[in-house]
């Protein structure tokens, strides 16, 4: 499956256990002084990750941060008394499981920050995840875990090293990651659990689907393939996308579409033939939503028929050719031939890849009939088993809905360029055999994506029902119920009885407790956390705060 943040998370702590697992340290003060500096380096891309979620270190606080920059110090000052980092020997270390371990902590950064733009603009609705207390709380957590394990290899450096002063450092750095890891692991029970499937997104060059593939990597080229379409949707969702959707690529996207909710439809047929009857009464229902997702979408494009937009004219009625004389007098152009849009390559790819699982690697598009389907075992050992099918399938159906939801938007922006040649609105006045797009023609091509939005929420519901059988990870799910309230609010995403079952079951204690407790007055009025600012940039409260001492008098 895609890199998640959890994946670059888990990979970070396994290579820190190997660290900690070894009882060799360096005796070399030259390798002590790479260690030293990979140690510095882990615990800056920490505190890099905790100040995205909106810790910073302040003094007289307990946050993660603070001890983490005291770490920081201390390493840097053990750095300062050891000999230079050699190149040579910093090579020798390139591979090692702590360099590792610094790696996978920095790539935290880059995932995160492939959802932002060059301006730091949302490209992704899951760019908005850490606007949530939940999600920063995952990240403070993370970071507890690695300052626990840095901790240990400064403990192990610091009963290798000869220098006393170097030692006394290791000794602070490795008090400030224990205290840094403590108070990180408080936030374990906010954390919203489901930020681990926070994934990497691709640039947005499209990547064909080659018949040299692996069958087996073909789930991954698929989800990746679903984080571009995600990207293309949310940009023009809000209209930052260049170049633009045009009238051509908003129409064959919708066939494109079309085929790959038939075909993913087709899958979950073929793997219901040799599961258990819950498990195959559950898939076939999923098959049937997909199927009728694919008539939605094959609907909106025959909306399209006899409309051409004039700035992609790449698909238009067959014209006729021209005459002698106007072909000489130079009053004829050839249409204009303009590339399709990266996210239509996308989706042909996309298609592609599903048909290759079912039909074989030489399937494509353009093979005519139905050839011979692979047989089960082996679309489940490349797709993962059930569980991985299921959550293949169910990212087709999420994806879909976020481009139905996009789909308005763009056509909305490219309105002013659509012209028809239909005879039964044309006006009186026309001269033309092409004549401006009416406004309720306009308006026809928008509405059908309201139905293609319920079907592929209807889809992905009923895959999400399927997940109890097939052992599917509902993470990504709960993932995408966040973002697709962000798209669009008050759409429910997940069923109401999935979403109670997956919700963690905590102790809130009663407001007459916590008011027992305070020692300040509590407001009544609820803050939503997509609003609320960091716990560290909350003021302090008045009655907590030390009273302040003049420099100009004394009491």
């Amino acid at each position: 499956m895609p890199t998640t943040l959890g994946d670059l998370n888990e990979a970070a702590n396994r290579n820190l256990r190997e660290v900690v697992s070894s009882t060799f340290m360096p005796d070399d003060a030259r390798e002590q002084a790479v260690v030293v500096g990979l140690l510095g380096e882990l615990v800056r891309h920490l505190q890099d990750t905790l100040e995205s979620a909106g810790e910073r270190p302040r003094r007289a606080n307990a946050a993660p941060a603070a001890h983490l920059a005291t770490a920081r110090t201390a390493l840097r000052r053990a750095a300062g008394r050891l000999p230079a980092v050699d190149a040579e020997i910093a090579a020798l270390h390139h591979d090692t499981p702590l360099s590792r371990a610094v790696q996978a902590a920095a790539a935290v950064q880059d995932l995160i920050a492939s959802h932002r733009g060059r301006d730091g603009a949302p490209v992704t609705p899951y760019a908005l995840a850490f606007t949530h207390r939940s999600a920063r709380a995952y990240l403070v957590h993370c970071s507890a875990d690695l300052a626990w394990g840095a901790a240990r290899v400064a403990q192990a450096l610091g009963e290798a090293v000869t220098s006393e002063a170097v030692a006394v450092q290791l000794y602070v750095a490795r008090g400030g990651l224990d205290h840094a890891s403590v108070f990180g692991r408080a936030a374990d029970g906010q954390k919203n659990r489901a930020i681990a499937a926070f994934p990497l997104v691709p640039p947005l060059d499209p990547r064909p689907a080659r018949a040299t593939d692996a069958t087996g990597s073909i789930p991954l080229h698929l989800a990746d393939d679903c984080e571009r379409l995600s990207r293309v949707a949310f940009e023009a969702l809000h209209g930052r996308g260049e170049p633009a959707l045009s009238g051509s690529d908003v129409q064959q996207l919708a066939r494109w579409r079309a085929m790959s909710n038939l075909l993913s439809g087709r899958l979950l047929l073929h793997a219901a033939a040799d599961a258990d009857p819950p498990s195959a009464e559950a898939m076939r229902k999923s098959a049937d939503r997909l199927r009728t997702a694919a008539q939605a979408w094959q609907q909106t494009a025959t909306r399209w028929h006899r409309v051409v937009d004039l700035s992609d004219p790449r698909v238009h009625p067959k014209l006729p050719l021209p005459s002698y004389g106007l072909a000489r007098s130079g009053q004829f152009a050839p249409m204009p031939k303009t590339p399709p849009h990266p996210a239509l390559l996308t989706a042909h790819a996309h298609a592609t890849r599903i048909g290759q699982l079912l039909y074989g690697m030489a399937w494509n598009p353009e093979t005519p009939g139905r050839p011979v389907q692979r047989d089960t075992p082996e679309i489940l050992a490349d797709a993962g088993g059930p569980a991985g099918l299921t959550e293949t399938v169910y990212r087709v159906a999420a994806t879909g809905w976020q481009l139905a939801a996009a789909m308005p938007t763009a056509v909305r922006r490219i309105e002013s360029t659509l012209v028809t040649d239909h005879v039964d609105h044309r006006p009186p006045k026309a001269v033309h055999r092409f004549y401006p797009l009416p406004d309720h023609q306009a308006r026809r091509l928008v509405e059908p994506y309201e139905h293609v939005m319920e079907a592929e929420q209807a889809a992905a519901a009923a895959i999400l029902h399927a997940a109890p059988h097939t052992g599917m990870d509902m993470a990504r799910a709960q993932l995408d119920a966040t973002a697709h309230e962000q798209i669009r609010s008050g759409q429910p995403w997940l069923p109401a009885d999935l979403l109670t079952e997956q919700q963690p079951r905590t102790t809130r204690p009663s407001a007459q407790a916590a008011r027992s407790r305070s020692t300040t007055v509590a407001r009544t009025t609820p803050r939503p956390a997509t609003q609320g600012p960091s716990l560290s940039r909350l003021p302090e409260a008045p009655g907590l705060q030390p009273p302040l001492r003049s420099r100009g008098h004394r009491p």
